[in-house]
Parts: structure tokens; sequence; C-alpha cells
């Protein structure tokens, strides 16, 4: 009766370590996500200052891909292998995003080693007009060609996509 008991303890020990470990990854997962996206009601005006800003801190920087390379993918992949590994490879991803039909930005930093688990290709949902998935582009590539200015594409209807890495 008492080996009965004690696999019963154990048992519900292993139960308890399990639910506490899900408690926590739930919690960290939490943390990471409000740590890095931030959606705020925003103004034309605003919305404007903010996406001037986010260009002064990557200065002059020309964007890697054009409209044309977007609507053209098969230009990509000859242009980024043209280009020399960086000596500081890229640690993050910023996105930046602007609809006016919502009047809000969304910003989003994901570091790299989280874009690194899956599928290894980026799919900004929401961005019907960016999609890195049939860009054709991956997290190794951007990595290996470090920090530098991604896109700046501004569509006829006023939205706006930033994306760089850093």
């Amino acid at each position: 009766m008492a080996k009965a008991r004690n696999w019963i303890l154990i048992i519900f020990a292993i139960i308890g370590v399990i639910v506490v470990c899900i408690v926590v990854l739930a919690g960290a997962g939490i943390y990471a996500v409000t740590r890095n996206f931030k959606s705020q009601p925003a103004t034309a005006t605003s919305a404007v200052k903010t996406f001037e800003q986010a260009r002064t801190e990557l200065g002059s920087q020309q964007a890697l891909l054009t409209p044309e390379d977007i609507d053209n993918p098969s230009t990509i992949q000859k242009k980024i292998d043209s280009l020399p590994v960086s000596k500081t490879p890229a640690t993050n991803m910023e996105i930046l995003v602007w609809a006016p039909s919502n009047e809000r930005t969304v910003r989003i930093s994901l570091p790299f080693w989280l874009l690194k688990f899956g599928k290894k290709k980026i799919d900004i949902s929401g961005a019907d007009s960016f999609d890195f998935n049939r860009l054709q582009i991956d997290i190794n590539q951007l990595e290996r060609i470090g920090p530098r200015l991604i896109v700046d594409l501004e569509r006829p209807g006023g939205e706006r996509v930033l994306v760089w890495t850093k």
C-alpha cells in the first residue's frame, strides 16, 4: 500500500512540474509579445513623424528592395547574393507598418533567434502588398548581409511599410 501511495505522489509531482513549466512558458510568451509588439492609434501626421524618425535612425541608406523588385521577385535573389557578407550580423528585424484604414501604426521587433524557429520564411500578415514568402527571402540571407534597410514601401492607398535589420 505504501508503494502505491509513493507512485501516486510521484505522478502528481510530475504533473505539477509540467503545469508550472507550461505557465512559465505562457508567461514568457506573453512577455515577449508585449515587449516586441507595439500598436498605437495614429493620424496621418503622427504616422509620417514616426516613419521620419525611423528613417533618420537609418541614415541615408537606400532600401534593398524597391517596389519593382517586390512586383518581380526573381531579381531579389540575385540582388541579395551580390551583397557582401557583413562583419556584423543582424540580430533583430524591425517592422513598422501604417494603414490609413485602421489609423494605427504597428511596430514589431523580432530577434533573429526567434525568427529561426519554424519554416525560416517570413510572412507579414495583414500587409497584402508585402510577403517575404513570395519574395523567397530567408532569415539566414538577411542575417548574412547585416544591418540594413530592407524595404521602404508606400502604396497609392497610403499604406506604408518599413522593414530593416539591426
